[in-house]
């Protein structure tokens, strides 16, 4: 588990899973073969920046796909999930896809 506030990293491609009152649910995307692989480019995918502001975001929807890149400080976390914010938004991923940055 990760302590508020701790720096991470978020390492993989993600799709909207649900989008709660509190926070985003992520799941990881892998990009297996030629079906999934034009679905992705279909959807695109928003970039975050290094300090954690959304660029050319228009909104969370489920199905949207996402990079985060940069640097995150951890809102809580448990054995299976992380939370993080993204801009203003709060999201959830799972906790084997974060980096702790030293």
């Amino acid at each position: 588990m990760f302590k508020k506030g701790q720096k991470v990293k978020i390492h993989g491609k993600f799709i909207v899973k649900t989008i709660g009152d509190e926070f985003v649910e992520l799941d990881p995307y892998l990009q297996g073969g030629l079906p999934s692989a034009e679905k992705f480019e279909k959807q695109g995918f928003t970039e975050v920046t290094e300090s954690g502001q959304v660029k050319d975001f228009d909104g969370f929807a489920v199905g949207d796909f996402f990079a985060l890149d940069g640097t995150f400080s951890v809102v809580r976390s448990n054995e299976i999930f992380c939370k993080l914010m993204a801009g203003n938004q709060m999201v959830s991923v799972p906790i084997h896809k974060v980096l702790e940055v030293e």
